[in-house]
């Protein structure tokens, strides 16, 4: 996820279109690594919008609970499951890896049935008074141990931490 400095992945209107071409170029080169990439719907109408939906050459995978939206496509699928069965379909096509790309409430969802492992966190330098931040309140709290950082431009840099269980 790309954050502010004071850690909103958004604006209030789900605005996130200040991040990286840098960024943008980690996250598909992670995503397409990975094969797939999960975010919830408010993430998927913003790229659906802006024409960027579904992302190519991965598995993508949707999770909403509106009805209307289920489907299943060869690289899209629009679900309800909860967040462990996402990755157990993951499982049974033979990913070993999920690429979770937000919104807040699906990265609380995830982290709160302790199912992330790793984190990769971009600092874009920019601050601003509201938005809509990288967790959702929710009731966990996690220890994590810094794998790397990268400079990824002479502004940005990228946080790479691994989940203590």
């Amino acid at each position: 996820m790309a954050t502010t400095v004071n850690g909103f992945i958004a604006r209030e209107n789900y605005d996130s279109n200040w991040t990286s071409s840098e960024d943008l170029k980690k996250f598909s080169e992670i995503s397409k690594e990975c094969g797939n990439v999960i975010f919830g719907r408010a993430t998927y109408e913003i790229l659906k919008n802006e024409g960027n939906f579904p992302l190519p050459d991965r598995l993508n995978i949707v999770l909403t609970t509106n009805p209307e939206l289920l489907s299943e496509k060869s690289n899209v699928i629009i679900s309800n499951k909860k967040p462990r069965d996402i990755l157990k379909l993951l499982e049974n096509r033979g990913m070993d890896t999920a690429f979770l790309a937000g919104g807040s409430k699906i990265n609380a969802s995830f982290i709160k049935e302790n199912l992330i492992d790793e984190i990769y966190i971009t600092i874009e330098p920019l601050v601003f008074g509201h938005g809509i931040p990288l967790f959702s309140p929710a009731q966990f709290e996690k220890n994590l141990k810094l794998i790397e950082t990268i400079l990824i431009s002479k502004n940005e840099i990228q946080l790479h931490y691994k989940i203590i269980k």
